[in-house]
């Protein structure tokens, strides 16, 4: 799976919130600025294994006119694929620093983003300025640069902040308080409105010690999957977050550097059948049974549906139910753009996408054209770990992410709406195993295509998760009925 997923998603959880209730002053900014809530915190984070294998360091300060808040983060993740088999073990070490510059005069605008990666010996990097809710950026990939503008950019400091700026002022919580407040995506500088609920308030302990907290749960949006995070009552400061892969820490510096290689893995995403799943290509109706914990996640629409019955959750799979899901001019326009992940407006695309098409017209042939170049460009390599599509470019190496990252380039670059989707896929006898592919918009309806495997309709063994969403394999499947063509 794109590790870029769960560090973008990570990347936001520090930016929080609007209430209702409890609306933010000027005055209550200005004691902020005197006494921030992120002076130089650090976080280690852990993965499902209790391994300490990154590290966030948070630091927010004045500096000239702005405002500033600077994420570092760095994380030592070790990739385990299966294949055949054999594990495959590659260990990767990125390093990120996002840098945040708010106008310090009111009303506390973004103004500036400077963002950079490091990654072994590739570097990637961009700065984006915003004035008038129109954001310039210019991005640095190994050298390779490009410009994009975006517009109604719209943040302020207390879009993002608001929760610890009202943490610091109000004491008089109550369980089920809303907070609505706004997020933005670093990649296609979307603006997001954001939902967080005070769960509970309850006791936890971190190094021995008893803290009263506020447990705060983040609802999945278009920008970003949900989490939980735990607010000390008595200072404000964040202690915990938790999402589907990792826990991050409240810690000394010390500690939250001493990291070692881990994380989730493919390998530990495996989910089995107990029974093996023959000519995948040609079933036409599979009903499974959800062995296990399992509670939200899977996509309700286009061939899938899940039901519970006696006290059992089943997963129904069939290429008859419902009709092909339309597509509205937002998702249009928003799956058309250019991003910093999708430099579909850089000439070198857009000719390379023009040269593989040719002459043709027929959309469902142009969308065969580009899966069968991206199958036969990427040579497969499960231990590849590009960076970008840039660096695919240049590799011509990769998985599953890879692929469906040049694809998805290429389609917006020939002008077809397109976006990658999670999930998992039969890819072995009685396995399934975290996959990546894309939606094409044809005829103002969206169609699920595989450049991996060069489906230009991916067999019904495509179980795609929400967008946003990611299932955790805390399950397996029991066939229950299955059909074939």
């Amino acid at each position: 799976m794109n590790f870029s997923i769960i560090v973008f998603s990570f990347i936001f959880i520090f930016n929080f919130s609007i209430l209702n209730a409890k609306e933010v002053t000027k005055q209550m900014i200005s004691d902020y600025f005197k006494d921030p809530t992120f002076q130089d915190l650090w976080f280690g984070i852990y993965d499902e294994n209790n391994i300490r294998y990154g590290w966030i360091n948070i630091n927010e300060f004045k500096e000239n006119n702005y405002w500033v808040q600077v994420n570092q983060f760095e994380m030592k993740y070790l990739e385990v694929v299966e294949d055949d088999e054999s594990l495959l073990e590659n260990e990767i070490t990125y390093y990120y620093k996002i840098k945040e510059y708010f106008d310090y005069n009111y009303p506390h605008s973004l103004k500036k983003i400077e963002f950079e990666l490091l990654n072994n010996n590739d570097k990637e990097s961009f700065e984006a300025t915003i004035n008038n809710g129109i954001a310039k950026v210019t991005t640095n990939n190994n050298g390779k640069t490009n410009k994009l503008e975006f517009k109604n950019v719209d943040i302020r400091f207390d879009d993002l902040l608001k929760l610890e700026l009202l943490l610091n002022h109000y004491d008089d919580w109550e369980i089920g308080e809303i907070v609505n407040y706004k997020s933005y995506d670093m990649n296609s500088f979307e603006v997001s409105e954001e939902k967080d609920i005070l769960e509970s308030i309850e006791t936890k302990f971190y190094s021995s010690v008893k803290v009263p907290v506020y447990k705060f749960t983040t609802e999945t949006s278009d920008t970003r999957s949900g989490f939980t995070s735990y607010f000390s009552v008595n200072s404000g400061k964040p202690m915990e977050y938790v999402d589907t892969y990792e826990t991050t820490l409240l810690e000394n510096k010390e500690t939250a550097q001493n990291i070692s290689f881990g994380g989730a893995s493919n390998a530990s995403q495996t989910v089995t059948v107990d029974q093996i799943l023959e000519d995948n290509e040609n079933i036409k109706r599979l009903v499974l049974e959800i062995d296990g914990e399992y509670e939200k996640g899977f996509y309700v629409g286009d061939r899938q549906n899940v039901y519970s019955k006696d006290g059992k959750k089943y997963l129904e799979l069939d290429f008859d139910f419902y009709d092909d899901p339309p597509a509205n001019e937002k998702d249009i326009e928003k799956n058309l753009k250019a991003t910093t992940l999708y430099p579909s407006n850089d000439e070198y695309f857009i000719n390379l996408a023009k040269g593989i098409i040719g002459d043709v017209e027929d959309p469902w042939d142009q969308v065969q054209l580009l899966l069968n170049y991206v199958d036969i460009f990427i040579t497969n390599d499960y231990t590849a770990n590009p960076n970008s599509v840039y660096d695919i470019i240049e590799s011509k190496l990769g998985d599953c992410t890879e692929h469906a990252l040049l694809f998805n380039t290429l389609a917006r670059a020939a002008g077809i709406p397109s976006r990658e989707l999670s999930g998992i896929i039969n890819y072995e006898e009685n396995k399934f195993a975290l996959h990546a592919w894309n939606e094409v918009v044809i005829d103002g309806y969206w169609y699920p295509v595989d450049p991996t495997w060069n489906y230009i309709i991916p067999p019904l063994t495509h179980i795609k998760f929400d967008l946003m969403e990611f299932v955790p394999a805390t399950y397996n499947f029991k066939v229950v009925e299955i059909e074939y063509y």
